[in-house]
């Protein structure tokens, strides 16, 4: 019969044991992680299926973006003519063009900013696209989302005057929006439904969550943690010879 002794020696069994740690760890942090998409998924699918918010009649509750994101809303008021911002960078379908923003003043005088879609940019850099702005007190339909993230933050953005009232920026920061214009804007931005009054071309989808994503990187790390076992008990496991079942003479 074959004997085994298991002869670890001390310090590759520690870094062994570390990386087996690190390991597992990793794994369990990729599934809290999903733990975390899945209830941000299902907070999505409640607030976007709840009864619309008439952001007028919304109270203390509209100003908490926390409560209001991915909730449809109705716009009451009118869009302000004097600002439209132009969100650079922005590509659809392979074309290179801009995401629209306007600020609406609500009819008891609160302001969102409201994201009308993309339009394509023009052939050259200096020049600005042509775009109007709705006059008069609409009802608008939309849906309340966190602001969209584009370009690396690197100091406060500094705005290009296109000419008339279109103003070119890398990045929608709600606070330097407000205080370079001297507004005041709920904590959030509102996308337009497809076809609404002052609406471009509509580009939105839904959030991505990704929860399968982060269980297939546990499944990974913890299928290596496995694997390290395995290997650390094969080069530690050691034949100590071999035995007869008969045992030699003595003479």
């Amino acid at each position: 019969m074959t004997r085994l002794n298991f002869t670890p020696s001390l310090w590759p069994s520690l870094a062994a044991l570390a990386v087996f740690a690190l390991f597992i760890r990793l794994g369990f942090w990729q599934l809290e992680r999903a733990d975390e998409k899945l209830a941000l998924e299902t907070t999505y699918r409640n607030h976007i299926e709840a009864e619309p918010v008439d952001l007028t009649q919304g109270g203390q509750l509209r100003a908490q973006s926390g409560w209001m994101h991915w909730r449809r809303c109705v716009l009451d008021g009118t869009f302000d003519p004097e600002t439209v911002l132009l969100l650079d960078n922005q590509v659809y379908r392979g074309t290179v063009g801009y995401q629209v923003f306007s600020r609406f003043v609500l009819e008891d005088g609160a302001a969102v900013l409201v994201d009308r879609g993309w339009v394509a940019a023009p052939a050259t850099r200096s020049a600005a696209p042509r775009l109007s702005t709705p006059a008069g007190r609409l009802t608008l339909p939309g849906v309340a989302k966190p602001v969209p993230v584009a370009g690396i933050k690197l100091g406060q953005d500094v705005p290009e005057q296109l000419g008339g009232n279109l103003i070119r920026l890398q990045r929608i920061d709600l606070t330097q929006i407000a205080t370079r214009n001297d507004w005041k804007l709920l904590p959030y931005v509102v996308r337009l439904d497809p076809g609404a009054t002052g609406a471009f071309t509509w580009n939105g989808t839904k959030p991505g969550f990704n929860r399968e994503r982060h269980l297939g990187y546990a499944f990974q790390w913890f299928a290596m943690a496995a694997a390290l076992l395995v290997i650390y008990l094969v080069v530690n496991v050691k034949r100590a010879g071999r035995q007869s079942g008969n045992r030699p003479n003595d003479t």
